[in-house]
């Protein structure tokens, strides 16, 4: 497929819903997120597919089972058709993306989208897309019921704090507290663009009564806390989010939640954090 060129006439013709950019200002991040499972009508699937580059194609044939093929094709139509609300003139499959050093996906510069960026995270259930304009920005979404030895691993990969603050929970509460830490950690090392070589163990997040979070780091780390602003919330029961902003701890951050099909009219926006530190939590949200 040869990639449409950025055009009102490109927009048109991958069939997207016509409607003036989406406003996102310094010190906001707009989560758009939609259940896979629920998507399944089949026009509309074959629309997303007719989205993907070639190399997108490849990889999701490489995927043995339907459902995580299915998976790989809703996240990459909510990457495309959600930035394509950003900046209208680039359709859906007109969008180019550059690999960095640690395989973290940026907007090619020379498609002239500006400053906006992006992070994606999707697992059993949720996929997850932060985007912010100018700030490095990480999400991680996962599911709390999946199955392991939580005290295991986080005594293996979590910073002593972090595990001493698990001392005496057990079920619902040790997973809260677990799945609390781990987001968080995975939305700070996907902001700053690297793996788990960064060390786990070598930085900790204390999460306060009201809310606040803070990371913390070991002596000598290459980052300073300051810089860095946290949230964290729930989609419905099972599905915990954290975001990572490189952004001075307490300057204004407002994160607003999106629904919407990609690539079709908005459903709804919810804000669901504001201010400098506070951690809020929306439950219970439907299907789409």
């Amino acid at each position: 497929m040869v990639p449409c060129r950025p055009s009102p006439a490109c927009a048109r013709a991958a069939g997207t819903v016509r409607v003036p950019a989406i406003e996102l200002g310094v010190g906001e991040i707009h989560v758009w997120e939609v259940e896979p499972e629920a998507i399944a009508v089949q026009e509309r699937l074959d629309r997303y597919a007719a989205w993907l580059s070639a190399a997108e194609v490849a990889r999701r044939q490489r995927f043995k089972f339907e459902r995580h093929r299915h998976g790989f094709l809703i996240a990459r139509a909510l990457v495309r058709g959600t930035l394509t609300r950003y900046v209208p003139a680039i359709a859906p499959e007109g969008w180019r993306f550059v690999i960095g050093a640690h395989g973290r996906p940026e907007i090619d510069p020379s498609l002239g989208a500006g400053d906006l960026r992006f992070n994606l995270s999707h697992t059993h259930g949720r996929a997850v897309l932060a985007v912010a304009r100018g700030d490095d920005v990480g999400v991680d979404v996962e599911a709390r019921d999946r199955k392991g030895n939580l005290r295991g691993i986080s005594t293996h990969f979590f910073a002593a704090p972090e595990v001493a603050s698990l001392d005496g929970l057990d079920g619902p509460a040790l997973a809260e507290r677990f799945f609390d830490y781990w987001t968080l950690k995975e939305a700070y090392m996907k902001a700053r663009g690297v793996g788990i070589s960064l060390g786990l163990g070598r930085f900790w997040f204390t999460i306060a009564d009201d809310g606040a979070i803070a990371i913390n780091f070991v002596d000598g780390f290459d980052d300073e806390p300051a810089d860095w602003s946290f949230r964290r919330f729930d989609l419905g029961p099972i599905h915990p989010v954290a975001l990572a902003l490189r952004r001075p701890r307490g300057a204004p951050l407002d994160v607003k939640l999106h629904r919407a099909l990609p690539g079709e009219p908005l459903m709804s926006v919810e804000t669901i954090a504001g201010g400098a530190s506070t951690g809020l939590v929306v439950a219970g949200l439907g299907s789409l």
